[in-house]
């Protein structure tokens, strides 16, 4: 797991926030993402799970929809994702299978994320029929992440 976060990372972390703030607005979860790569943003995502009445409207899945419609492909290889929150097994999984490179994290989800609950499936080197694990790089503006959900670490 890398530590250090980059003056990109805090860029694109400084998005998701916007775009969590966005979903709050929409009545869900303060949750927004992006997919980069090259410098260049191919898909963001805010949580629309109740919005659209889909559980799986994730802001990473949402995000992630839009990163391979955009590229034509399920292969984002080189890629990083962005994420206020760390994503949870669904994202995780999806993550794997479309062989994101790396992962900026803003707070933690020890309930049921893919780093730091009791099933790491995002950077569980086992489990190579989803692809290597990326890189994760957590706690990106973390007290700013932490505050849209009201709390504190």
């Amino acid at each position: 797991m890398q530590t250090e976060a980059t003056e990109l990372d805090l860029r694109y972390m400084q998005r998701c926030i916007e775009l969590a703030r966005e979903a709050v607005r929409s009545g869900d979860h303060p949750v927004g993402s992006l997919v980069v790569r090259d410098g260049e943003i191919l898909g963001s995502g805010v949580e629309s799970t109740r919005r659209l009445l889909d559980v799986a409207a994730h802001a990473e899945i949402e995000a992630l929809r839009a990163a391979c419609r955009k590229t034509g492909a399920l292969d984002l290889s080189g890629a990083c994702l962005y994420t206020t929150t760390e994503p949870c097994y669904l994202c995780s999984f999806a993550i794997r299978q479309l062989k994101i490179a790396r992962v900026v994290i803003g707070r933690p989800y020890p309930a049921a994320g893919g780093v730091t609950s009791r099933h790491p499936i995002l950077c569980d080197p086992a489990l190579t029929c989803w692809g290597s694990p990326p890189v994760v790089v957590t706690g990106v503006l973390l007290d700013e992440c932490e505050a849209l959900f009201g709390g504190s670490h």
